[in-house]
């Protein structure tokens, strides 16, 4: 099937604390696929860091920390479509929008903790124009779930208060936020294929129609349901989808395969 695997891409189940530490490992992501671009198998990138050839000045348990959470961010998970595109993204540059989407998008995918904060408590400061953010709001949002998710009350203060620092300090690194102590909310900018890679994972989610631009993720980026369908247009521009919306009716099609990197 066109879509088959994209619907397992989520992360679901309980809160994880793994990104206590190291933050957006954009720099380290990029070092792994610009090797994949270069011509390492993909399923040796894993043991290329393990083995010091892609972090040559990391320590050994750094190398294993930093592998295993790419791994599970970018490789566990069909690794060839989304390593292939993170791979062609470094050809724009570690900053450029298109590796930085990808790599926050599938980032926040694969950390169901960070998914639900984003798309929550950020995304209602955003709509209310309240921009400013710190450690407090994140660990005020960890004691409001505590009750629903038990894995939260085993956690130490001293995990929490790190988790809170490396996620806000990621979420930086990833455009969603800028400052150093006291942090402001603002709009990524997204790059095309993050937007395709986002729509083909809630189209094999099941997900229809209006259906696809009502999506709460889409405020991973801050957007409205205006903002998605200006997105989907400039993607119907490029002949990867057909997108037409008229009222109430939206249709949607996938013309580019999502294994397919242009």
């Amino acid at each position: 099937m066109l879509l088959a695997g994209l619907d397992e891409v989520r992360e679901v189940g309980a809160f994880s604390s793994r990104n206590s530490s190291k933050g957006s490992l954009l720099r380290e992501a990029f070092a792994l696929f610009s090797a994949a671009r270069s011509g390492v198998a993909l399923e040796d990138l894993r043991s290329a860091v393990m083995g010091g050839s892609i972090l040559p000045r990391a320590t050994y348990e750094t190398r294993r920390t930093v592998g295993r959470l790419l791994h599970h961010r970018y490789l566990s998970v069909l690794p060839g479509w989304v390593a292939r595109a993170m791979a062609a993204a470094t050809k724009q540059g570690m900053q450029s929008p298109e590796f930085v989407s990808l790599a926050y998008l599938h980032y926040a995918l694969r950390d169901r903790l960070t998914f639900e904060f984003v798309t929550g408590p950020v995304w209602a400061r955003w709509r209310q124009q309240a921009t400013h953010l710190d450690s407090g709001d994140f660990l005020l949002f960890l004691g409001q779930q505590a009750p629903d998710h038990p894995e939260i009350g085993k956690w130490r203060d001293v995990t929490r208060k790190k988790l809170a620092a490396s996620n806000l300090a990621a979420l930086r690194d990833f455009g969603l936020l800028r400052g150093v102590r006291l942090k402001h909310i603002q709009r990524p900018t997204v790059g095309h294929e993050a937007v395709f890679h986002l729509l083909c994972i809630l189209l094999a989610e099941g997900l229809h129609g209006r259906a696809v631009l009502e999506a709460p993720d889409w405020r991973l980026f801050l957007w409205s349901e205006t903002d998605v369908a200006a997105a989907l247009a400039e993607l119907s521009q490029r002949r990867w989808i057909r997108f037409e919306k008229g009222g109430r009716t939206t249709m949607l099609e996938l013309i580019r395969t999502p294994e397919v990197t242009p």
